[in-house]
């Protein structure tokens, strides 16, 4: 067991995971605000309010960071849309170049070279953005009417009641298991490479996982840390949430480590296999003679 840590911590090191891990929190950061922007300007054309937007924002992040982003969105819900062009250049530049350092991340990971063209991969960045974008979305449509969808479930199929109610109970489990669906996708189609979705799981789920539990551990930690607000004074929140976001990317690609831990192990198992197929096949022509 032991020596199966120190043999994955090596495979850390030589990956560059702490590297990959900073720059892409680096450049997610960089695109938030902008991001939020978009988000928030694309919610004005739907039945959704600022309050709404807020609440799904804050489930994302760890509670003290309410404040901050509720700052960010009452600032920028009431501006004109006259910047959404800007707003969304900028947006996809900052948000490609972060899914360009987890492509660089995940590949070193995996041992694969890049050999697609950059402006194909800049361009499928920027694809990614919007489709999490629509993710969003999507998701926030769901939280906030998901009361009204239940009830005309209900109403029109009461056998299902037991199972909504159950359904909008468990709204943490649920977002939980969004990650790790959002992890699967990321470890399949951003590397170079071609995997199964079977083989992405392990990885996914355990990632997820820590994600939820880091993110609750972090609000603990920051209940407990006021003389932080000393030491860096009004660029507390700031700090944190660099911290809070370097080590989310840190799990995330440690739960492609993972996955590439059990590949090269499989992989290994697979050649043994067949070596020893191999050698029984020889051992009983010879037999035969």
């Amino acid at each position: 067991m032991i020596k199966t840590i120190r043999g994955f911590m090596k495979r850390l090191n030589e990956d560059h995971v702490g590297a990959y891990a900073a720059q892409s929190a680096y450049f997610i950061l960089l695109s938030f605000i902008p991001f939020v922007l978009l988000v928030v300007t694309l919610v004005k054309y739907t039945p959704l309010t600022r309050d709404d937007v807020y609440s799904v924002l804050i489930n994302m992040l760890p509670t003290e960071f309410q404040s901050y982003v509720g700052g960010i969105v009452n600032e920028i819900f009431y501006q004109s849309v006259a910047y959404m062009p800007i707003t969304i250049i900028t947006t996809l530049w900052s948000a490609g170049k972060g899914i360009a350092a987890l492509t660089n991340g995940l590949n070193s990971i995996y041992h694969v070279t890049e050999t697609r063209n950059y402006i194909i991969n800049r361009l499928r960045g920027m694809a990614y953005t919007l489709i999490f974008a629509a993710a969003f979305l999507t998701s926030l449509v769901l939280l906030v009417f998901g009361t009204r969808i239940q009830n005309k479930l209900t109403e029109h199929l009461p056998m299902v009641a037991r199972v909504t109610s159950s359904i909008m109970g468990m709204r943490t489990l649920i977002t939980t298991g969004v990650l790790a669906v959002l992890f699967l996708v990321l470890y399949k189609c951003i590397p170079n490479r071609k995997a199964s979705f079977k083989s992405q799981c392990p990885g996914a789920l355990i990632s997820s996982l820590a994600w939820s539990i880091f993110s609750l551990a972090f609000s603990m930690y920051l209940d407990i840390a006021l003389a932080a607000s000393n030491m860096y004074g009004s660029l507390t929140m700031i700090v944190f949430i660099m911290i809070w976001m370097y080590f989310c990317m840190w799990i995330l690609l440690i739960g492609a480590e993972i996955n590439a831990y059990f590949e090269d192990k499989l992989r290994k198992l697979q050649n043994a296999a067949i070596e020893h197929f191999i050698e029984n096949k020889e051992t009983n022509k010879e037999a035969g003679k």
